[in-house]
C-alpha cells in the first residue's frame, strides 16, 4: 500500500459528501488530510502499525478513531481504483 502513496491532492464522493484528501509528508507513514464538504471538522488519518504489525487506520490527535477507519478504507478503495486504470 505505500508503494501506491498519491503525490497529488485527490476527492473521493461519499454519499453527499466530498471528502477533500491531500497527502500528508510524514517520514515513512502515510498519512493523509482531510476536509469534508459538511460541516464535520478536518481529520489527519494516519497508517499505523500495532504490536502485532497488524496495519490501520488511526487519527491524529487521537479522538475519532471510527471515522479515521472509515475514511481510511474510503482512501485504500480510492487507490486501488486508480491503480486498476
Amino acid at each position: 500500500m505505500d508503494s501506491l502513496f498519491p503525490d497529488r491532492p485527490f476527492q473521493i464522493t461519499y454519499g453527499n459528501t466530498v471528502l477533500y484528501v491531500r497527502p500528508v509528508d510524514m517520514q515513512d507513514r502515510l498519512a493523509f488530510h482531510v476536509s469534508f464538504s459538511s460541516e464535520r471538522k478536518p481529520i489527519l488519518v494516519v497508517r499505523a502499525k500495532d504490536f502485532n504489525a497488524s496495519r490501520f487506520w488511526t487519527s491524529m490527535p487521537e479522538g475519532r478513531q471510527s471515522e479515521a477507519e472509515g475514511v481510511g478504507q474510503l482512501i485504500e478503495e480510492y487507490i486501488a481504483a486508480q491503480q486498476k486504470e
